[in-house]
């Protein structure tokens, strides 16, 4: 038998000793790679093909491993539940529109669910995740550079593949994989070794080129706090001079490339001169001109075009835009107060279990810092989290997710453990 036959042998007795579990774990690779680097749409035929039928089956053999008492969770799926139910309730709509917002609310749950299976095996093994998270971000970064060598931009902004073809959401998600990247090494590390740190460098150099060539404000400024705030953080620690130094020549050979490729200045002329893209309009049409109901909103059936905002303000001002371009106000547009208590309530979750269970301050800090990315990349272009599979759930729902089950399943037990007995190592 050659190498090769022993290989192939190898691996697929590996494969048969796979549990069903493993195996979804597995696919979650394969998802992120498609939605960096795949052609159009296929990260969604994947997940719909099969991660999808994978869940469902682990969850009717209840081999998902899910705790179905998990407050986040619970509360998740009331939220897609309500929402589900609500849209028939308002809003005159076609009722396949109402029926589209229900499929997308048994979606996201069933998404959600598919998720909390995941998520746990990515604690187990952070440092493999870890590398899995800053690779995907350097491959989604060099898909956009390869696309902009072949002439393709979207109104001269750089773009990426699969997921990422959009200015604005493709820099969000590679931004957050290497957060959560950076997370899991830094906590998984005892000591940073250079091939890690070329690495972790490699990405930050590549994602802050990407990022300032999208010419996409709210993910550039994003990126800028979010590496001012990790700086102050890790400063006052263990080889904090070390990591700044390393940080600040990232930054340093990212500008000088965007400096070399189109100008510094040009770069800024040309984002300034888009002013604030008719931002202040659409919040305040949506602020003015409240939803059908305060209480349920529109109902999620109801297209943008249909509500107040649109035809009492920005129709009469030749301004059409798609959705409200702030998550918090879409949310309210569509679901009403409730559903904005709901969203939250799952925020502060996560902001609660992060300053409870996080072990000592930097980790707390950092939980947070991961929870105000999230923020600052649905403020200016996001309207809701329960959709159908959308680049929103690699930007959005990851991080989340994440935050939530590092600290509620991942340090939570010893934060007990240390009351328990006393020792206060938890906090």
């Amino acid at each position: 038998m050659t190498v090769a036959q022993e290989t192939v042998t190898s691996w697929a007795r590996s494969a048969r000793a796979m549990s069903a579990r493993e195996w979804l774990v597995t696919l979650f690779i394969g998802w992120l790679a498609l939605a960096v680097i795949g052609p159009d749409k296929a990260y969604r035929i994947y997940f719909h093909g099969l991660i999808y039928p994978l869940t469902l089956y682990l969850l009717v053999r209840g081999q998902s491993g899910i705790h179905w008492r998990d407050p986040f969770l619970r509360l998740f799926l009331l939220f897609c539940g309500y929402m589900a139910v609500t849209t028939w309730l308002v809003g005159d709509v076609p009722a396949q529109d109402d029926a589209k917002a229900t499929r997308w609310g048994l979606e996201a749950a069933l998404g959600m669910l598919a998720f909390f299976i995941w998520m746990p095996r990515v604690l187990a093994s952070p440092l493999v995740w870890g590398r899995v998270f800053l690779i995907m971000a350097i491959a989604g970064a060099a898909g956009g550079f390869l696309l902009a060598l072949s002439g393709h931009s979207v109104d001269g902004r750089l773009v990426g593949l699969g997921a990422m073809d959009h200015a604005i959401q493709g820099p969000s998600i590679i931004i957050v994989f290497t957060a959560i990247g950076f997370f899991l090494l830094h906590s998984g590390l005892e000591r940073w070794t250079p091939g890690y740190r070329f690495l972790l460098l490699s990405a930050m150099v590549v994602v802050t080129l990407f990022t300032v060539l999208t010419k996409s404000r709210a993910p550039i400024g994003a990126l800028a706090l979010y590496v001012l705030f990790i700086v102050l953080l890790l400063l006052p620690g263990r080889g904090g001079l070390g990591k700044m130094a390393g940080v600040g020549a990232a930054l340093v050979v990212a500008l000088a490339c965007v400096h070399w490729l189109v100008g510094l200045p040009v770069l800024l002329e040309q984002m300034l001169a888009r002013g604030d893209s008719y931002r202040a309009d659409i919040w305040y049409a949506y602020l003015a001109y409240p939803p059908e109901s305060l209480w349920l909103g529109n109902g999620a059936g109801m297209g943008p075009e249909y509500t107040s905002a649109a035809r009492m303000y920005l129709e009469p001002r030749e301004l059409s835009f798609a959705h409200p371009h702030n998550l918090w106000l879409g949310t309210y547009s569509e679901t009403g107060l409730i559903g904005l208590a709901m969203l939250l309530g799952l925020v502060g979750l996560l902001a609660w279990s992060a300053l409870r269970f996080g072990r000592g301050w930097t980790e707390k800090l950092h939980l947070l810092g991961l929870l105000g990315l999230f923020g600052m990349l649905t403020f200016t272009d996001e309207h809701s989290l329960l959709l159908s599979l959308k680049p929103i759930w690699l930007f959005g729902w990851i991080p989340l997710v994440f935050v939530w089950c590092w600290a509620w399943y991942g340090r939570r037990q010893a934060h007990d453990d240390a009351e328990k007995t006393g020792t206060g190592e938890a906090g």
